[in-house]
Formats: structure tokens, sequence, C-alpha cells
């Protein structure tokens, strides 16, 4: 029962970012911060680097699919600002 809650949550956690990821995708610009769009990458990087230490496969597809999310974002906030 605890695994399936960890996919349950896990799952809606990272769909938490299709919103805002497919908003970029639709006006080709992040509308995001700076300070907020960094904070929440970099947190996705490293919680995914100790779900892949624990093993533990919901969390490691919680963080994957949130950075897959995310890229768009980062992208669009890079190329406009160049």
């Amino acid at each position: 029962m605890t695994s399936l809650l960890g996919y349950i949550g896990g799952s809606f956690l990272a769909v938490c970012a299709v919103p805002e990821t497919l908003r970029t995708l639709k006006d080709k610009k992040c509308h995001l911060g700076w300070p907020f769009l960094l904070l929440w990458a970099l947190g996705e990087v490293f919680m995914l680097v100790y779900a892949l230490q624990l093993k533990d496969l919901s969390l490691i597809l919680n963080y994957g699919v949130n950075l897959v999310l995310i890229s768009p974002m980062l992208w669009y906030k890079v190329k406009n600002k160049l």
C-alpha cells in the first residue's frame, strides 16, 4: 500500500508542471522568474540523484518527469534572454 501511495503522490507532483510547460510551449516564452525556475530545476536534479541512490522508482519517475517538463521552460528562458 505504501508504494502505491508513493506512485500516486509522485504522479500528482509530476503532472503539476504540465500546465506551465504547455503555456511555455504555446507562447514560446517562459513566464517564470529565474530564481524560481533555477531553484526548481536544481531541486529536481539533486532529488533525482538522491532517489537514484535509494533506488526508489516512484521518486525517480517523479523527478525525472519533472526534469523533462522543466527543460522547455529553461530552454525558452535562455533562448529569449539572448
